[in-house]
């Protein structure tokens, strides 16, 4: 056992002591480019696109004039994955395992977190692995500049999501629904029982209407894109909810 993971076995102790619920944290060394790429794309692994490679950029050049230094990038889930600078000093790591610990309490108990994980899961690593996977049998199947266009599209609506909203919701009722019927007063029961009153026929209902589409203001475009749109293929469909489902994550 190494210092540092000596440390953060007693800091896990003392949070539990202090009252800190938090799901376990595993804590991985990683060197400075990892620890840039892994800050600028928001995950270990995830959907190559351009934009990621600007703000790796973006990073670099803010590091090189002091302006930004990374000491730790952390997800939430069930484990939370925690990564530290491997260039760090004993000192400052031991400081970010007790930060990092913080952080696992609060995204355990904060409903928003909550309420993710309980509809994803606490693997997002393991989900975005997943989407980088399917969009690269994409471009092998159906070209670099099909793929990218599409997620050009579904990047730029990412903050389009309904963060109150299910993560996996059903479609639209195809019909309207039918209006049931107000319960008659006793009154109204009494006055139906007049001579000629039961003789008025009731209006017929008639054919069911279809929901018109969207039924109401939509929020959620990328739901309601993926869901929708009348020409798009089904690969096409799946980067849309890919983007989706990490845009509810982060």
């Amino acid at each position: 056992m190494t210092e540092l993971e000596d440390y953060a076995g007693r800091l896990e102790a003392l949070a539990q002591r202090l009252g800190l619920e938090h799901y376990a944290v595993d804590f991985e060394l990683a060197p400075a480019s990892l620890m840039t790429e892994i800050a600028v794309y928001g995950l270990p692994i995830r959907m190559p696109h351009w934009s990621y490679g600007v703000r790796y950029i973006h990073q670099l050049v803010r590091q090189s004039m002091g302006h930004s230094k990374i000491f730790e990038v952390m997800f939430p889930g069930d484990p939370c994955r925690a990564f530290l600078m491997d260039s760090n000093s004993l000192a400052e790591n031991t400081l970010v395992a007790a930060h990092v610990l913080g952080h696992a309490d609060f995204s355990r108990n904060n409903q928003l977190f909550a309420r993710f994980h309980a509809m994803a899961g606490g693997n997002i690593v393991e989900h975005a692995a997943a989407h980088a996977q399917r969009i690269q049998q994409a471009i092998e199947a159906a070209g670099l500049e099909r793929v990218e266009a599409v997620l050009d599209a579904a990047l730029a609506l990412e903050s389009h999501v309904d963060v109150s909203g299910e993560l996996r919701r059903p479609p639209y009722p195809e019909f309207v629904p039918e209006k049931t019927a107000p319960t008659e007063t006793a009154f109204q029961q009494r006055f139906g029982q007049l001579p000629g009153a039961a003789e008025k026929a009731s209006p017929s209902a008639g054919p069911p209407l279809r929901t018109r589409i969207p039924p109401h203001a939509e929020y959620d475009l990328l739901w309601f894109i993926a869901h929708y749109a009348p020409e798009l293929e089904q690969w096409e469909r799946d980067i849309f909810l890919a983007v989706r489902a990490e845009s509810l994550y982060f």
